[in-house]
């Protein structure tokens, strides 16, 4: 998980993200994500996501996007599209878990998309969750405009 915590640090520095990576939580499937999201204190939106719409699934090419779109593109004010080189580093980032990854977050986040699924009570925020049989992770910004 050495490639994932300095992804993580490094664009924590740059977004003010929070993060979280260990090994995986003791629990069912299904309840996963939010106790990974509970180890960085979300959610704090109004209407709770895991029980309104829920998140996305996303294949390993949609999380690497979605990874690169939170920690280096501004939610606010750019088109949700990561330059190349942070696309190139969330994936080699991602290698890291295992072929039973499953990966969420609370939209797609691409140039296309329109709608995200609010896990903060900020203007935007999205993220991702990622966990395998052994390991997970949790890398979250918020965006006020």
């Amino acid at each position: 998980m050495e490639r994932l915590e300095q992804l993580f640090g490094k664009w924590r520095r740059r977004s003010g993200a929070r993060s979280w990576i260990g090994p995986r939580p003791v629990g069912r499937v299904g309840q996963i994500p939010r106790i990974l999201a509970a180890k960085i204190g979300y959610p704090s939106a109004s209407v709770d996501p895991f029980e309104h719409g829920g998140l996305v699934a996303l294949d390993r090419a949609q999380a690497a996007n979605v990874l690169a779109v939170s920690g280096t593109v501004s939610l606010a004010y750019s088109r949700w599209v990561p330059r190349e080189g942070a696309l190139r580093d969330a994936r080699e980032a991602l290698r890291e878990m295992a072929d039973d990854v499953r990966f969420l977050s609370n939209g797609l986040w691409s140039a296309d998309a329109n709608w995200w699924n609010p896990m903060s009570a900020a203007t935007f925020d999205c993220g991702l969750i990622g966990f395998d049989a052994d390991h997970a992770f949790i890398y979250w910004v918020e965006e006020e405009d």
